[in-house]
């Protein structure tokens, strides 16, 4: 008796062990134990339902689920498909989710570690039964949900689909810049001469190109293909070049940049000379003899400031320059002519009584090598966009000053950047859609037209394209070509400081 009790003491000590230790072993004896009496607890009689139903979408998550009972017709005929150590008719799978738990001692026995759908039926081949009531979410393509539900306890398993999301970006087409389509036009627009647009934003239909040879001028740097411009335009240049020859004692004009073909931003330099109503005129004199393709694009252009570039250097800055620069601003088709700062205090100064002309002279940065002729747009040209016209004030008092203060080198230390300061981003090149819609005809027209932008992306065979990056062409070769003759393969200085004040314009 006592070695009975004894064993039995053992028993429920091991037992007890093995519960605190390995309680999911301790379960599966006691479901195995206890699933007879849990059988025996159960009403005879109870019928068996499965229920499967789609899982609720994200949109519908806080809605309630449903889940369809199966009718008897479709329940498990056979009692293999549930634990062998549960009788047929010993467990609900019902309709309800939250049950209440009842008020019955009886132990649940554990759902098995295998898919609790397998118990269930697993093909349908039509809907279920909420579906013909009008439950949407029966019918749902993905997703499963299934409770299984005893008297006691209720336990749901659900399995929600997850969702991929693919983010589908459309690469942006390259953009293409304007300048590199009107650089690569070699001839004029086979229209009527106009001027399009403003001097900054504009074309030129009908351009002509000036002879790179005249009785009194020389066009220069011959490369760039920038000897074109309104006719209008043309003749006033020979007009000055001979008028200049013969009247003020200048040996001739040498010519450098009026326009490209059919005008358009340029591929480096200026801003304006867009509508073929702009010219460079440098303040070196033309020589005695005609120069070479090479020399033309080498030789420098003369600087008129000393080494402060404040002021002009008189021992090259002459009363010649004076009368020349006097003789542009006097015809009455030139609205503007354009110089350094120093230039115009100089001129200020040699004026003499008359100053009429004086106002049209405009103080600018650059414009140190050669002056800048604006005409105004032409008569009946209603396309054309005019400047404002200038006041008749000679200009030289207070704006001369403030131009010389501005450009005059900071005194004492740099002023030191703010943390974190970050240089504005560099502005984006002019495109076609920035300029009036006739630029698109101008630039078209013609058997030399350019007509397809993509042949534009093709020529440029040197670097990958990238999408969204503007792009330079092989256009850009014509201003390499400028520098072809040069000795060596750097750009010579005087060079750089030549396009260098080209910005400004």
């Amino acid at each position: 008796m006592k070695a009975g009790r004894l064993f039995l003491l053992l028993s429920f000590l091991t037992a007890a062990g093995i519960g605190v230790a390995r309680p999911d072993v301790a379960w599966k004896f006691v479901g195995q134990f206890a699933g007879p009496l849990l059988a025996q607890t159960v009403p005879a009689g109870t019928t068996a339902t499965a229920a499967v139903t789609p899982a609720t979408s994200e949109v519908d998550r806080g809605e309630a689920e449903t889940v369809a009972p199966i009718s008897q017709s479709e329940a498990p005929s056979d009692t293999e498909a549930l634990p062998n150590f549960v009788a047929a008719d010993g467990l609900t799978f019902g309709a309800e989710l939250n049950a209440p738990e009842a008020a019955s001692d009886a132990m649940v026995a554990p759902v098995p570690p295998t898919n609790p759908l397998a118990d269930a039926p697993a093909s349908h081949s039509g809907p279920t039964e909420s579906a013909a009531k009008g439950d949407p979410s029966a019918n749902a393509p993905t997703g499963v949900t299934a409770a299984v539900e005893t008297k006691s306890k209720s336990i749901k398993l659900s399995v929600e689909p997850v969702q991929a999301r693919v983010s589908l970006s459309v690469p942006k087409p390259p953009v293409v810049p304007a300048k590199a389509l009107f650089g690569s036009a070699t001839t004029g627009a086979p229209l009527k001469a106009r001027a399009i647009g403003s001097y900054a934003r504009g074309c030129l239909s009908g351009g002509v190109a000036l002879p790179v040879d005249g009785p009194a001028w020389q066009a220069m740097r011959l490369s760039r293909n920038r000897n074109w411009g309104h006719p209008k335009l043309i003749k006033l240049v020979e007009r000055l070049a001979v008028d200049a020859q013969k009247h003020d004692d200048w040996s001739g004009l040498l010519v450098g940049d009026i326009s490209q073909p059919r005008g358009g931003p340029m591929l480096t330099g200026h801003a304006s000379h867009q509508v073929g109503l702009d010219a460079d005129v440098w303040f070196t004199p033309m020589p005695a003899r005609r120069l070479s393709r090479q020399e033309r694009e080498e030789v420098s252009a003369t600087s008129m400031l000393d080494k402060t570039n404040l002021a002009v250097n008189t021992k090259v800055f002459t009363p010649n320059h004076v009368k020349l620069i006097k003789r542009a601003a006097s015809y009455p088709e030139v609205e503007r002519v354009l110089v350094h700062p120093a230039i115009k205090k100089a001129l200020c100064e040699a004026a003499g009584a008359d100053r009429g002309w004086l106002g049209k002279v405009r103080p600018i940065g650059g414009h140190y090598y050669h002056f800048h002729i604006r005409m105004g747009c032409p008569p009946g040209e209603t396309i054309c966009k005019p400047q404002t016209p200038t006041t008749g004030d000679d200009g030289c008092a207070k704006e001369v000053d403030e131009w010389l203060a501005r450009l005059a080198p900071r005194k004492g230390p740099p002023v030191p950047r703010p943390p974190g300061y970050k240089p504005p981003p560099p502005k984006p090149p002019i495109t076609m859609a920035e300029l009036p819609q006739e630029c698109r005809v101008v630039l078209e027209s013609g058997h030399d037209g350019v007509k397809n932008e993509q042949a534009i992306l093709r020529a440029d065979t040197s670097r990958p394209m990238e999408a969204g990056t503007p792009l330079e062409t092989t256009s850009q070769t014509a201003e390499a070509r400028a520098f072809s003759f040069s000795a060596g393969a750097a750009l010579r200085p005087h060079l750089l400081r030549e396009r260098a004040a080209e910005q400004s314009e």
